[in-house]
């Protein structure tokens, strides 16, 4: 079996109650078999709160005023305070940490919807690189349905997405531009037999000559307004994202340029590559399940670019002032909306699919 792993991915440590908020909050926790069999042999008081504290027909703990049943008033979960660690279901013991499975090959990353990852992931000055592990574990059956060669080529394509992302003599923008030109070249190569070949094309896209920012006003304005119609997770982020839409957008093109203007580069080309490097390790090979290799390079430019245009307006909002603390906050928040509802990434995914012009201006 092989583990890959981002080279900080073994850094990371909970910071438990000292968190600006919670993971225990805004979404349904399920709870595995075998934990579930543990916490019903639970005996006294605290066994007697298990009971009461999950949907043992769902599988989930209860939620109240969407908190996890098991989270006390200083954000720390009771359950591990009374029981200890090896309690934990497998989705709590897990978290942040998430696996993506490809036959024999284990992609190991941190969720960019937790606070203490996501400034890992924005912080990391030094060139994302990965490490690799063989181990001696058994292989699992083979599935018949996976097409290997398919995976192969996607690993492929992704090193040179990789290698585009991280070419830092390119502003970030040019690097996005030309992530998505590759995103639609591979797109194609696949719907017409293959990608035999492509990797020639790709190095091309790479080297040739490219400017401009990679989504154009009406592009991010139409990104914006089509979050309105997504499950919100936390009620107070369908009020910052109009609040956002209002500032940035209705007053035209010429007064959003001038606030862009003013908002300045900062830290902006470090944070715009460390998050396509997430999004685009963790996501893009999950293309061999669904062929769908544009829109994995469309959700990494477009989330990207809107954690970027959130900061502007909170900045705007906040009298053109921000702390890189709120830089974080925006973008584990966008994650949280988006990588923690299944059914809004299927709106995305079904979004990216119509074929919205990243670069109408």
């Amino acid at each position: 079996m092989l583990y890959v792993k981002p080279h900080f991915y073994d850094q990371f440590q909970c910071i438990a109650d000292r968190c600006p908020d919670t993971c225990c909050a805004g979404w349904q926790i399920m709870i595995d078999e075998e934990s579930l069999l543990k916490y019903s042999r639970v005996e006294g008081g605290f066994g007697n709160r298990l009971m009461t504290s999950i949907d043992w027909e769902e599988g989930a703990f209860l939620q109240f005023d969407g908190r996890c049943s098991c989270l006390n008033e200083k954000n720390l979960c009771d359950l591990y305070e009374e029981l200890g660690e090896e309690y934990l279901c497998s989705t709590c013991r897990m978290y942040p940490r998430h696996v993506e499975e490809y036959e024999d090959v284990r992609e190991w990353s941190l969720s960019l919807s937790c606070p203490e990852a996501a400034r890992m992931i924005l912080e990391c000055e030094e060139p994302l690189t990965f490490l690799t592990e063989e181990t001696g574990e058994s292989e699992p059956e083979p599935d018949e349905s996976f097409d290997f060669l398919l995976y192969s080529s996607l690993n492929e394509i992704r090193e040179i997405l990789f290698r585009m992302i991280q070419n830092r003599e390119e502003a970030a923008e040019v690097r996005m531009k030309r992530c998505l030109t590759a995103g639609k070249v591979c797109q194609k190569a696949l719907e017409e037999g293959g990608l035999f070949g492509i990797e020639e094309e790709l190095e091309q896209i790479r080297q040739e000559a490219c400017g401009g920012e990679p989504l154009g006003f009406e592009a991010k304005s139409a990104f914006l307004r089509e979050l309105f119609e997504m499950e919100f997770l936390c009620e107070d982020w369908k009020k910052e994202i109009h609040e956002a839409f209002e500032i940035l957008y209705e007053n035209g093109q010429e007064a959003y340029e001038k606030i862009r203007e003013k908002f300045g580069p900062g830290k902006w080309e470090q944070y715009s590559e460390n998050l396509m490097m997430f999004f685009i390790y963790t996501y893009f090979c999950g293309a061999v399940y669904d062929d769908s290799i544009d829109t994995k390079i469309c959700l990494a430019v477009y989330s990207t670019v809107m954690i970027h245009e959130l900061s502007m307006a909170r900045w705007i909002r906040q009298g053109k002032s921000m702390k890189k603390e709120e830089i974080w906050e925006t973008a584990w928040r966008y994650a949280r909306e988006i990588e923690h509802s299944d059914q809004n990434l299927a709106v995305l995914e079904t979004y990216f699919q119509k074929g919205p012009d990243p670069y109408v201006a």
